[in-house]
């Protein structure tokens, strides 16, 4: 390899070594500019461990492709020292959970990625994908200008091998685990060379070390019962007896009441006590479907899923299909596709449907399909359905002009006719607010089967709803209140309907108490945690705008996550002694927040970004200039942030609430000397205190000198202002700052 091939290794090592502290802010920058390159800052260090992730895949692309076992002995263990000295890093991160995953996505929002290089690396709850590298050298300028062509020679490596997804343990301690790898990486160079994969691999001179190709229960060679064999030494003969005795249990099982729950005969053998005690698992692991397949906390696949995976092994004809067919039916981005996205999903859930109904006794695996297609189809975005022209696989009309049409399993032309009958009778109820509308049977019938009520139930509430506005489209939140009652019985619906689609065409007026309405149904629902997701994604769903829905959105998230109490129905914002009281949280809630924040730092960081240039600017404005929020609005959401953030322990949450220590605890900042500040610098030490209470809860030992160096600057803080008050709520800085370090040693 040249120099640029490893110039990763050489700059991560000098971004690494930053991870210790991060850089003094010099004085003179704006509010806005200040905070920004705080968070910048933390998110460098979050950096740190993208680029060692990408090194990791680098190097493994490159033994695939590159390393010559004959020829390149010391190409052989310059690579193999890189790759292990940067899993020992990579290593270092706290928690992490011991595998790296990379895998096809073909979903990117940039034009010029070609959809077959379009991987993503997962570590952890940390994402990487090429979507967010041209953010990253951004940030870090030419150091990381080579990271975007090495990644898409990767990613093209894996598609010219037809890896959809590749899974690498992180070596223990053992010395053992060392050489496994070194040994699976061998075995691997070997087994994508066209002309050695007819035969057993030889890895050492002469042939004394032979690794047995090894064929799965479909006849297919297959990567990782080789590894198998070849980790474990075990001849052709013993693993063509295991493959064959596994998959004969297999069959026998999917034919008993209980199903099979295994997706293929390699997992089986890995996931069977009796046979998996006696086997070392290989470090690598090339195309096994199990990763495409399992959602976050899924551990066990259900009888159906198994089932499904195994029919889409034996009828789709490359990895990359697989894992389009896969993602058509499992896919967790249902909500950011397009029409065209759609219609590719549709036709592949249609083949595999095709496929289903040819097999017999195929009915559960059927309804696995559908049900799974519903969830997701019911999360596309109204405009996608309207822009989706699409017929029965038996129909032959005449296609519109401009249009998108597939021909498509009935029972998915059944759905799809469903949703976009449920886009126009929603654009009829977003009408109510300007006036009368008239509601057809067939408006009835899909609310009814959106809400799974009956025609009468689904009579009621229209009507209901109707009378919540007046005939000038005003909000009337008395009748609202009234028909609670009614609203509450269809809780897993109406409330994302109001929040979705109701409360951004409500009359300016209004907004206040159309919200504070919602905050009052949320009380009286039976299971909150549906409406945590949609609050949580509507406040992430674009980073780059403020909504004034946004800090209710917060205030509800936080008492959800906080085990609801309905005593606290119409509050305008989070109680503050709310994060001291830990025992009280949801940890379902908890557990998905932490993980929806660590796949979306980049969202959050830049919707935080936001929020405090907002802030800025009403400070200096009176309003924000496109939103016309107040300065109350945006303290009162930012304050909002940072109690959300302060009660479930992220990088990211850690990393907001230290920039968010660093800048309001600086007084210096001209924060404190905008137009509007000396009127709200109360608030503005309130935000402080939120902050340093935050850092308190989720922070570490290494954000004590950040909260000791605010402290020796409360003299500073005291003549900011000089009121008798405002005297009084400086002294607290020391309090705040003695009672954090003292929560946080004692955590520690």
């Amino acid at each position: 390899m040249d120099d640029k091939e490893i110039y990763l290794d050489d700059e991560a090592k000098q971004l690494f070594s930053q991870i210790e502290g991060m850089e003094e802010h010099k004085k003179g920058r704006s509010a806005a500019e200040m905070m920004a390159a705080s968070l910048a800052e933390e998110q460098k260090q979050q950096d740190v461990w993208r680029i060692l992730m990408c090194e990791i895949i680098h190097h493994v692309a490159n033994y695939i492709k590159h390393i010559d076992l004959d020829d390149g002995q010391p190409e052989e263990h310059r690579t193999f020292e890189q790759l292990t000295e940067t899993l020992a890093k990579l290593a270092q991160l706290p928690q992490h959970t011991g595998r790296i995953l990379v895998r096809y996505r073909g979903l990117s929002s940039d034009e010029e990625v070609p959809e077959k290089q379009d991987y993503e690396i997962l570590f952890s709850n940390m994402v990487v994908d090429l979507d967010l590298v041209p953010t990253m050298i951004n940030r870090h300028g030419h150091r990381l200008s080579h990271l975007m062509k090495q990644l898409l020679d990767a990613f093209g490596i894996f598609a010219e091998y037809g890896i959809n997804n590749l899974s690498l343990n992180l070596p223990d301690r053992d010395p053992g685990c060392l050489e496994r790898l070194r040994r699976s990486l061998h075995i691997l160079c070997r087994f994508y060379r066209p002309e050695e994969r007819l035969h057993d691999l030889v890895l050492g001179p002469g042939k004394t070390d032979v690794v047995p190709v090894v064929v799965d229960e479909g006849g297919a060679v297959n990567p990782n019962l080789t590894l198998t064999a070849g980790v474990n030494r075990l001849s052709a003969g013993t693993m063509k007896k295991l493959v064959a005795k596994v998959d004969h249990w297999m069959q026998k099982k999917e034919a008993s009441p209980e199903g099979c729950r295994f997706t293929s005969v390699y997992n089986a053998i890995l996931g069977l006590p009796k046979i998996s005690a006696q086997l070392t698992p290989p470090p690598i692991e090339i195309n096994n479907m199990d990763w495409l397949l399992r959602e976050e906390s899924e551990q066990l696949f259900s009888r159906e899923k198994a089932k499904v995976a195994r029919i889409i092994a034996s009828v789709a004809v490359s990895p990359e299909k697989v894992a389009k067919v896969i993602k058509s039916v499992y896919g967790d981005d249902y909500p950011k596709i397009n029409a065209r996205h759609l219609e590719e999903r549709l036709g592949l859930s249609s083949h595999l449907l095709d496929a289903i109904d040819q097999k017999p006794k195929s009915e559960d695996a059927r309804l696995e399909v559908l049900s799974n297609l519903q969830k997701r189809l019911d999360t596309v975005r109204d405009d996608v359905f309207e822009n989706l022209y699409v017929n029965r696989a038996d129909d032959n009309q005449i296609q519109e002009p401009g249009a998108v049409k597939k021909a498509i399993h009935r029972r998915l032309f059944k759905m799809i006719s469903f949703f976009k009958g449920r886009s126009a009778t929603r654009k009829k109820m977003k009408s109510m607010v300007r006036g009368a509308i008239h509601f057809e049977a067939r408006d009835y019938d899909i609310l009814a089967q959106d809400f799974g009520i009956d025609l009468e139930d689904a009579h009621t509430l229209v009507d209901t709803l109707k009378n919540c506005f007046n005939d000038r489209g005003r909000f009337l939140k008395a009748a609202f209140i009234e028909g609670m009652p009614q609203f509450a019985r269809y809780e897993k619906k109406i409330f994302e309907f109001l929040w979705r689609h109701l409360k951004d065409v409500i009359a300016s007026d209004d907004r206040t108490a159309f919200l504070n309405a919602l905050q009052t149904l949320t009380a009286r629902m039976k299971q909150p945690k549906r409406a945590f997701k949609i609050l949580l994604e509507d406040f992430l769903k674009d980073p780059k705008d403020i909504q004034f829905s946004d800090a209710k959105a917060l205030v509800l998230a936080n008492l959800i996550l906080h085990e609801y109490d309905k005593a606290l129905a119409d509050i305008e914002i989070t109680p503050e002694d709310i994060l001291f009281d830990r025992h009280g949280l949801d940890k379902d809630v908890a557990r998905y927040a932490a993980w929806r924040m660590e796949r979306e730092q980049e969202a959050f960081f830049d919707k935080v970004r936001t929020i405090h240039n907002g802030l800025c600017e009403a400070l200096e404005l009176g309003l924000t200039r496109r939103q016309h929020l107040s300065v109350k609005d945006l303290l009162s959401l930012e304050r909002e942030v940072y109690i959300f953030l302060s009660m479930v322990e992220t990088l990211v949450g850690r990393s907001v609430l230290r920039s968010a220590v660093h800048e309001y605890g600086s007084p210096e900042s001209d924060l404190y000397f905008l137009e509007e500040s000396d009127r709200f610098i109360s608030h503005l030490l309130q935000n402080l205190r939120i902050a340093i209470r935050g850092l308190a809860n989720i922070g570490t030992l290494d954000c004590i000198p950040l909260l000791e160096d605010v402290k020796t600057r409360e003299e500073v803080f005291k003549r900011l202002k000089k009121t008798k008050a405002h005297r009084e709520q400086s002294r607290m800085i020391s309090e705040w700052v003695d009672e954090a370090v003292k929560i946080i040693k004692f955590h520690s």
